[in-house]
């Protein structure tokens, strides 16, 4: 069987880029491990990619545009032969292109795909999206209900319950909240409240997830009053817990 090197190529360039932009993503905010059907999957990285390589095509059009200007003192020098083909003609020309200068351009848009994957997680992580949005005030606009409605949610699907429970939001400043916790303990042990300091993004399907609780207070069941633990914090399983109260401030 014959295989066709330059339509594998396309197919790496067409996948590799949103592949590695979704693992940049989850380095930041891990996904949980729900499966996912193939064209669900496929659709994902499939627009992590597109976003990828025109990145790039933006990058190398004014890069050719500059170097004409400066070399030959016409911006049109270097990519006249490329702007008005079509998309056929486009693959055509792309198939004329030495196999190096192909694979030096795959390796770009894998580089450039797991740093924007990474650059999405961050602002997810951060809520930078929601505090710029309430500085500019688009947050309760047409566009942007339309961006969190359909595409936001598609992008970030299967984020770990307790990851958007325990996250700080950012208040009005851009300052993490602090969050606050009362947790009402199994088998009658009584309550405890204090502030989430760190805890540990587990799937949603494991049941042991820890938090790890500074200024802890704690009220046992025959006593109407909480008490100060003395001690610096105090880690504790989600799995021992009936309920879990969550308020940020």
């Amino acid at each position: 069987m014959d295989i066709d090197l330059f339509k594998v190529v396309l197919i790496f360039l067409a996948v590799l880029p949103g592949y590695l932009a979704r693992r940049g993503s989850d380095r930041v905010i891990p996904r949980t491990q729900r499966r996912m059907g193939a064209t669900e999957e496929i659709a994902e990285f499939l627009i992590f990619s597109v976003a990828a390589h025109f990145t790039l095509a933006i990058f190398y059009s004014c890069f050719w545009t500059l170097a004409g200007l400066w070399c030959k003192g016409s911006a049109w020098y270097f990519i006249a032969d490329w702007s008005p083909l079509t998309p056929s003609g486009l693959l055509v020309k792309l198939g004329e292109v030495p196999a190096v200068y192909l694979a030096i351009y795959l390796l770009l848009s894998l580089f450039v795909g797991w740093f924007m994957g990474l650059g999405r997680g961050l602002l997810d992580a951060w809520r930078a999206d929601e505090l710029v949005a309430r500085k500019l005030g688009f947050e309760n606009s047409r566009p942007r209900r339309f961006w969190s409605k359909n595409i936001e949610r598609f992008l970030i699907t299967g984020r770990p319950i307790i990851y958007n429970a325990l996250f700080p939001d950012l208040d009005d400043e851009g300052y993490p909240k602090d969050v606050f916790v009362e947790i009402v303990l199994k088998d009658n042990q009584g309550s405890i409240t204090g502030r989430v300091t760190s805890f540990s993004i587990a799937n949603d399907e494991e049941n042991h997830k820890l938090l790890y609780l500074k200024g802890v207070y704690r009220k046992l069941p025959d006593r109407s009053q909480y008490e100060k633990l003395d001690a610096d914090g105090m880690l504790v399983d989600i799995a021992d817990a009936v309920t879990l109260q969550i308020k940020q401030v």
